[in-house]
């Protein structure tokens, strides 16, 4: 009997449709799934290169590691989130802050694949 009226939008923008919010979950676990093991071994590969006894830590070359690993590192951390939020909001925004940490993060997952497949044979 009553109807409720559509809410306005502000100057005149369109509203998207919302994708579910059990698919955007659902990406963001496929993503964290994907990157958890080259995760823990880039951190690992980090911290070892860093704490070698036999340079400084205060190196030119470990400063660039540390720096280097804790961006890809980043990009490792919000390319699932960001994924998950991309499937759910379908926003133009979302989806290139999903590749801009997702390339990286997908360079990281690779390398890890390369080395453990050329490690086989």
């Amino acid at each position: 009997m009553t109807d409720t009226p559509s809410p306005s939008t502000p100057h005149g923008e369109k509203l998207q449709a919302q994708g579910s919010q059990l698919a955007g979950s659902l990406a963001a676990l496929a993503g964290w799934a994907i990157a958890f093991v080259p995760f823990i071994l880039l951190t690992l590969m980090i911290l070892t290169a860093v704490l070698d006894p036999s340079r400084s830590i205060a190196d030119i070359r470990n400063i660039a590691i540390m720096v280097g690993g804790a961006l890809l590192l980043f990009c490792m951390i919000a390319a699932p989130h960001l994924l998950g939020q991309a499937v759910r909001f379908k926003e133009r925004a979302m989806w290139r802050a999903t590749i801009i940490t997702g390339i990286p993060a997908a360079c990281v997952v690779g390398y890890f694949v390369f080395r453990f497949l050329s490690n086989l044979g």
